[in-house]
């Protein structure tokens, strides 16, 4: 399946819940969260279960954790590029392509057991974009789920 398809699904699926907009929206705010960091592939698991903790919609939070899953890797370089970017030093990943899975879960190892700066780099970077961005997205949510939900649903449809 395509990935453009399966996120069509997926945004379908999330648009449709009959649930209020504030479950919806920090049900997809905690499924975003496991993506900032290296998982091992259990992010949608994860994100279900911190969606359970805040009492949030599940669903949702499923839809948020795929969603993360996808875009992982830009994820992941805005984790070094913030990093970098607050500490003043200069990142050893500095395009999209230069994202490797491995060396991001070795670097978070490293920041946490050491002083590895590429480490040190990833998680501060982590936890600012994890920070902002679940404002961001929660009210970014709630705001769509609110007022423009059957549009935005109508619209997907379609295409």
């Amino acid at each position: 399946m395509k990935i453009s398809r399966r996120v069509k699904y997926y945004l379908i699926r999330l648009f449709r819940l009959k649930s209020s907009p504030h479950p919806v929206a920090l049900g997809f705010t905690m499924g975003l969260i496991p993506s900032w960091l290296p998982t091992f592939g259990l992010g949608p698991v994860l994100s279900v279960g911190l969606a359970k903790l805040v009492r949030a919609n599940t669903v949702s939070a499923l839809v948020g954790g795929v969603i993360g899953t996808l875009i992982w890797p830009l994820l992941f370089l805005l984790n070094y590029q913030v990093g970098s970017l607050l500490l003043d030093r200069n990142s050893k990943v500095d395009e999209l392509e230069e994202v490797e899975y491995i060396d991001a879960i070795h670097h978070a190892y490293k920041g946490i057991v050491g002083s590895h700066s590429s480490g040190i780099l990833f998680l501060t970077g982590a936890v600012i974009n994890i920070l902002t961005s679940s404002v961001l997205i929660y009210f970014m949510m709630y705001f769509l789920f609110k007022t423009c939900r059957m549009r935005i649903l109508n619209k997907i449809r379609r295409t």
